[in-house]
């Protein structure tokens, strides 16, 4: 329906597509997009975890701080700049037609995951006030970032971000056990900013595995 077979140019080539599952996901004729759609979202991963590292920093180090924000931007930047290699190398790769019913899925899909995500930390809030428990926000945030990667992983075929979305989650929850305190805030910062950066670098490290080029058998 919406295979461009002109980029897939032999059996050999569909066989190098299709072994490129594992933690990243099967092959496919969409495959190329995909790929160009995880280097973006290692982007969003180190942004986001960065941020979630700069509270963990606020929670757990009582002293100076500089030089911990410094490593935190430090190590931001160069995901940001191995994704954008990853996307400078794909442009040269084989460019795939998609049927634009495919594209509106995946926009749907992922807009409406976001949107919900969104709507879900914002109503947390509210209702932590309600109970007296605004303590528990950070719980409350994390806990839904977690398990917004299980449809974003089922959505874009990609079982890496189960992983990502169960460590996440186990943060968030597990920090629970644990009282009231810095160090409850710590471990959900930290469980979360660690998780999204080390998405960023197997995604990263794995993304152009494999990768066939125009015109190659």
């Amino acid at each position: 329906m919406w295979i461009n077979k002109r980029y897939l140019p032999g059996e050999e080539s569909d066989r190098r597509m299709s072994e490129a599952g594992g933690i990243l996901g099967p092959g496919g004729p969409d495959l190329l997009v995909r790929r160009r759609g995880r280097a973006v979202g290692a982007i969003v991963c180190a942004g986001f975890g960065a941020y979630a590292l700069y509270w963990w920093t606020q929670a757990a180090i009582q002293g100076e701080r500089r030089p911990w924000f410094g490593a935190i931007a430090a190590t931001t930047a160069i995901l940001v700049i191995w994704a954008i290699a990853n996307l400078v190398s794909l442009r040269h790769a084989p460019r795939v037609a998609l049927d634009k019913r495919l594209v509106r899925f995946y926009r749907i899909g992922y807009g409406l995951i976001v949107a919900i995500e969104g709507a879900a930390i914002s109503v947390g809030g509210p209702i932590l006030g309600h109970f007296h428990r605004p303590d528990l926000y950070g719980q409350w945030v994390g806990a839904i970032v977690g398990l917004h990667f299980f449809p974003l992983g089922k959505l874009f075929k990609l079982p890496l971000y189960y992983g990502t979305g169960a460590a996440i989650s186990l943060a968030a929850f597990g920090s629970l056990l644990i009282a009231a305190s810095p160090l409850r805030s710590a471990i959900t910062a930290g469980g979360t900013g660690m998780a999204l950066w080390i998405t960023a670098v197997v995604t990263l490290s794995k993304n152009l595995d494999q990768m066939p080029r125009e015109g190659v058998p």
